[in-house]
């Protein structure tokens, strides 16, 4: 009897034992499979390397002192953890990417100049400003002792003309910024763009070998048409050709050179491994490089504004850990998800 009931008591014990087991693996895998689908870590197969992004007013992390300018409130910084350093580089920021949203405007094939202005808001979801005022600054820029500075009685003397918001988002694929226009001016504004920049200067590996799409090939910067600066060129983006024209800063044009992907890549092998870096955007109408800073930089197309007339307009920011090629075969795949 004793050793028949010792017999029933282990069989028990191990089935009890067995199904805590197979019910704690069951619950594992359905909070894998939640996370898997409310933060996807990859597109068809492809791993995208989840990033952070913050105002520079707001932001701890080390940028170089050159930042520091009346021109910071434009400044995100985009930063991935386990990515601070990817090379030999002796500097003592770590890698980084900052993208100005915007840089400059242009409207009515006139440059308004570089915009500042924006208050930063930590919300949920995001940061976002709202209400910033967008003037024409062309001329009102100085150089004080190195750094870029507004002329003294600027906000008094340049009226407001329109308002600008953004918000920007990060998630496991990518930085997500959208930028609003509002023109509260009398006067239809025509052919307006913002000049969006995202400098790798604080992660140069990542920013010295752009690739651009023409046709079904991917060509590389250095192989493509320029014009009057070799190393800073744009290119139209898909069934841009007559918006690009239009532009009123034709230094950086080359060759109408349709491009057939919205969208510019750079790749290089790191002590990482592979890390290909993207900027795109369907609301595009030129994009380029500029491999003396280096960045890759698109110009977001809001073409005519009535008076009192809203827009919006949205752009990516991905760090993927594949080259060129396994990018290329999955590129429109992963323009649509980002969208």
């Amino acid at each position: 009897m004793k050793r028949t009931t010792r017999r029933s008591f282990l069989a028990s014990t191990k089935k009890i034992a067995l199904c805590s087991f197979l019910a704690a693996q069951s619950a594992v895998a359905r909070r894998a499979s939640s996370c898997a689908e409310a933060h996807p870590a990859d597109i068809s197969g492809i791993r995208f390397h989840e990033l952070s992004a913050e105002p520079l007013v707001s932001s701890s992390y080390p940028t170089h002192s050159g930042f520091d300018t009346a021109l910071r409130s434009q400044l995100v910084v985009i930063t991935a953890s386990g990515l601070e350093r990817v090379d030999w580089d002796l500097r003592t920021e770590k890698n980084c990417w900052l993208v100005r949203l915007p840089e400059m405007a242009f409207v009515d094939g006139a440059r308004w100049d570089y915009q500042v202005g924006m208050d930063w808001q930590n919300k949920p979801g995001g940061w976002e400003y709202e209400n910033c005022p967008i003037r024409n600054l062309k001329a009102r820029w100085i150089d004080v002792d190195g750094k870029m500075q507004l002329a003294p009685g600027t906000e008094q003397e340049v009226p407001a003309l329109g308002r600008m918001a953004a918000t920007v988002r990060a998630d496991a694929i990518g930085v997500h910024y959208t930028l609003t226009l509002t023109n509260h001016s009398e006067k239809l504004w025509k052919n307006v763009f913002f000049w969006i920049c995202l400098g790798h200067y604080q992660s140069p590996i990542t920013g010295y070998r752009p690739y651009f799409r023409v046709g079904e090939s991917w060509r590389p910067g250095q192989e493509m048409p320029s014009g009057s600066q070799p190393c800073h060129t744009y290119y139209p983006a898909p069934g841009m050709v007559e918006a690009y024209r239009s532009s009123p800063d034709k230094r950086f044009h080359a060759a109408d050179t349709q491009l057939s992907f919205p969208g510019v890549v750079c790749w290089n092998r790191t002590l990482k491994g592979p890390l290909l870096v993207g900027h795109c955007s369907k609301d595009a109408m030129a994009l380029g490089s500029n491999q003396s800073w280096p960045c890759t930089d698109l110009q977001l197309w809001f073409g005519n504004l009535a008076p009192g007339e809203e827009k919006s307009r949205t752009g990516h920011v991905f760090v993927a850990r594949c080259d060129l090629k396994t990018f290329a075969q999955h590129a429109d795949t992963i323009l649509e998800r980002l969208d």
